[in-house]
């Protein structure tokens, strides 16, 4: 058994990850947690001393690995539709996965007993991939391509269009339409649909 630091860490949330997502944060047990873990109980206490401690830490890896996996470097950056459907398809295709749920469901069943679970997740994944968006924005308007004169609202907004729909959908358990190719239709809608509100459009004349 490795007793590098890192790997040690990481097989002690990769155990908590599994018992809070099989029994929520009030159940879950610190000792099946151990047991998952395989290690010792100081071992575990001491990188993570609680179990409130467990649950950030999970959350928080969580949020870091949906902020890794929207990865922009390979789009078009001159291209908006293809860039924002590029941007969607990676946000989404994280989003919806299992692991990235689970925190959607604590949020909602226990979120007011973690106010800083929620700080976190934002803080860690949300707050970054705004930015990223609201920075091709304010390029894009620079450039005279679209008109965004408030980048950072009308990236989050962009986020409320694009995701906040198929999430909900997700957490309340319609299954349907979840797929890659429905991801990839909604992801071009929700683009086209929202480059169609900031497209450069003449001024209107006098009468």
């Amino acid at each position: 058994m490795s007793r590098n630091p890192e790997v040690v860490r990481a097989r002690i949330l990769d155990a908590a990850q599994a018992e809070f997502m099989a029994e929520g944060f009030a159940a879950a047990s610190t000792n099946r947690i151990l047991e998952r873990f395989g290690g010792s109980k100081p071992t575990m206490f001491r990188h993570f001393p609680t179990k409130r401690a467990l649950f950030e830490a999970v959350v928080g890896r969580i949020a870091e690995r949906w902020r890794d996996a929207v990865v922009m470097d390979d789009a078009h950056a001159d291209d908006p539709q293809g860039w924002l459907e590029r941007f969607a398809q990676r946000a989404l295709s994280w989003i919806l996965t299992d692991e990235s749920i689970f925190v959607g469901r604590m949020a909602i069943a226990e979120g007011h007993l973690f106010p800083e679970v929620g700080d976190t997740y934002r803080r860690l994944a949300v707050d970054p991939l705004n930015a990223l968006v609201a920075a091709r924005l304010d390029a894009w308007t620079q450039a005279g391509i679209l008109s965004c004169m408030e980048p950072d609202r009308d990236a989050l907004s962009f986020f409320d269009l694009t995701l906040a729909g198929m999430v909900s959908r997700r957490l309340y358990r319609v299954e349907a339409g979840f797929d890659e190719a429905a991801i990839a239709e909604h992801a071009r809608r929700c683009a086209r649909l929202f480059l169609d509100g900031c497209r450069l459009r003449p001024l209107p004349t006098a009468p």
